[in-house]
């Protein structure tokens, strides 16, 4: 598993993508020792944990606060992660 994941955050072979969906809190490596609470984006395109680009995935997830909030985010998909370059909150 590649941790530094947004090393790519230049690469023009990434295609950037904009997405709406709902952030949840989820267990992200369940029964493992990398067993944590994970930030998820919940989308009709599918279910991406999400950090903002250039964040340690080691630190607190700082989209941790919106969590049961619905946001429109752009950014891309590398492996299972959503690498959010920019996001805001969607008036429901």
């Amino acid at each position: 598993m590649n941790m530094s994941a947004d090393k790519n955050n230049g690469d023009s072979n990434v295609p950037t993508i904009t997405l709406t969906g709902r952030l949840v809190l989820r267990t992200f490596g369940k029964h493992t020792k990398s067993e944590h609470l994970g930030v998820y984006l919940v989308s009709d395109q599918g279910d991406y944990l999400i950090r903002p680009t250039g964040t340690n995935p080691f630190m607190d997830n700082p989209l941790m606060p919106l969590a049961g909030k619905t946001i429109i985010t752009t950014g891309y998909i590398l492996d299972y992660v959503f690498l959010a370059k920019t996001w805001k909150e969607v008036d429901e």
